[in-house]
């Protein structure tokens, strides 16, 4: 599984990350509100099961889009890859969808980083990554990963798990830190 490489640049990346959102013509839609709430990111990432291109075409109007592919995701450049990493400064942020699947964790509900985390991130990621970016759970997330890190979960915006709310994550990063916070819609 390769993995492609996207460099931010400027001094600071707002980056709004969604996920699991299973967006169709005759089914689920993204909330008017969250339209408002992702006004003002430079980027906006996916993590997987998006649905069709025309969800994608939407979140475009606001901001690149930029993902990796899950079950539930139309065939588009935006979102073709398994495994992706953001760079910027001295932080790299890798996604994937279900990091289970990719070997990063041994549970993803919750998120329970596997034992060999750190070989498995140099392979799939190229090398040490500080934010691991996941989905697959519909449940916004936060827990340790490695050392030092975070393992991130957007949950969804759209289709939350049973007694969630609908939610996406903010992702901000700066020379002085790579600072994420879950925003709950409605």
């Amino acid at each position: 599984m390769g993995h492609s490489v996207w460099r931010m640049q400027g001094e600071g990346t707002n980056i709004a990350v969604l996920a699991d959102c299973h967006i169709h013509e005759n089914g689920p839609q993204f909330p008017p509100e969250l339209f408002q709430r992702l006004q003002g990111a430079d980027l906006i990432v996916t993590l997987g099961d998006m649905g069709e291109k025309a969800g994608l075409d939407r979140l475009q109007e606001i901001a690149p889009v930029l993902g990796v592919r899950g079950q539930d995701d139309a065939d588009d450049m935006r979102t073709r890859r398994d495994v992706l990493v953001l760079t910027e400064g001295r932080y790299r942020i890798g996604c994937v969808f279900d990091a289970v699947a990719a070997g990063l964790a041994d549970s993803s509900d919750p998120f329970v980083a596997s034992d060999d985390v750190v070989e498995v991130s140099r392979r799939l990621f190229g090398s040490r990554i500080d934010v691991l970016l996941h989905a697959g759970t519909h449940k916004a997330d936060e827990r340790r990963f490695g050392q030092s890190g975070s393992a991130l979960n957007p949950g969804s915006a759209v289709m939350p798990a049973e007694g969630h709310s609908p939610s996406f994550l903010r992702l901000k990063v700066t020379d002085d830190g790579c600072f994420g916070q879950i925003i709950r819609i409605g």
